[in-house]
């Protein structure tokens, strides 16, 4: 059985990105497009499990292939397609639209390899069949799952919340689970933050991040619930798929280490240095290493005047 560092199972979709008003050229997007060019920029040997149209390969998959990372294609009738609508006085809000979607990815459609991690990436309700879930666990030592598609439908074109039916019944068998804020007050039914993280801990889950975009992120584990400051970027070029860059980074640190907090901070890190340039992550590991080194740094010579 052909082994991976980690394999991510999603829709790849076509971004239709409006930024300020401007629009952009549309480009391949979605959770298991950035949260595998991460991977890869971190030197894992990385698979891809999705649905596209085969018209749209070249277009929607071919940048994956180039950088080496091994795509598992069962083609759909039709690709996804998404318009973000992101607001020029605040890079943190976005409004979306469909204009289609691609067949779900089914326990047929996952091919037999087994990986290190598991990454499963749904965009909205039919993406993944739960099915999925338990399949990959039984192929993986660490099952990470970002829970947006299970808060969330396409009705209309339009995306409205609503929960998925079933998650619960997966959840035991989920390692780590990321959320927004708003995608974690809705799954756990909690209104706040704090004891949403804790609520899907007793759900059986042993990880479970809350990203919250400039205002940092939250981690779960055991009966601990600790804050995770944002680390400034440099400058703001593009926020799309910084938080599919926090989990994967997360994941990529997972691999080798057990405190979650410091992955956690690891992961904020690459989200940073991602919104510093246009599309998926551009650095590499040791661009996360000597950024992090940095702001270690700047937080001691802080610390210091404080004390002073």
């Amino acid at each position: 059985m052909e082994q991976f560092d980690v394999c991510v199972v999603g829709h790849v979709v076509r971004d239709i990105n409006l930024v300020g008003g401007l629009r952009q050229v549309p480009t391949p997007g979605g959770t298991a497009y950035y949260s595998t060019r991460v991977y890869r920029a971190l030197g894992l040997r990385c698979a891809v499990v999705t649905r596209v149209a085969r018209e749209d390969e070249d277009v929607l998959l071919g940048s994956l292939r180039a950088a080496g990372i091994q795509v598992f294609n069962s083609p759909s009738a039709t690709s996804s397609t998404f318009h973000n609508d992101y607001a020029a006085d605040n890079p943190d809000i976005r409004t979306q639209s469909v204009d289609s979607l691609a067949e779900p990815i089914r326990v047929e459609d996952v091919p037999p390899i087994r990986a290190r991690v598991f990454h499963i990436g749904p965009l909205s309700h039919n993406d993944v069949d739960l099915e999925v879930i338990g399949h990959c666990a039984a192929r993986a030592d660490i099952l990470a799952v970002d829970a947006q598609g299970w808060t969330r439908k396409v009705t209309d074109h339009r995306i409205v919340p609503s929960l998925r039916a079933g998650t619960d019944e997966v959840l035991p068998g989920v390692d780590v689970l990321q959320a927004d804020d708003q995608e974690m007050a809705a799954f756990s039914g909690e209104p706040s933050v704090h004891e949403g993280l804790l609520e899907i801990r007793r759900r059986g889950v042993a990880e479970v991040i809350v990203t919250k975009a400039s205002r940092g992120s939250m981690v779960a584990f055991g009966d601990q619930v600790t804050e995770i400051e944002a680390l400034p970027p440099r400058e703001v070029v593009d926020t799309t798929g910084c938080g599919d860059t926090y989990l994967a980074a997360y994941m990529s640190r997972r691999r080798d280490c057990d405190d979650p907090l410091e992955c956690g901070r690891f992961a904020a890190v690459a989200a940073s240095l991602n919104i510093e340039s246009q599309g998926p992550f551009q650095g590499r590991l040791a661009d996360v290493w000597t950024r992090r080194s940095e702001a270690d740094v700047s937080e001691t010579l802080r610390s210091h005047r404080r004390a002073g």
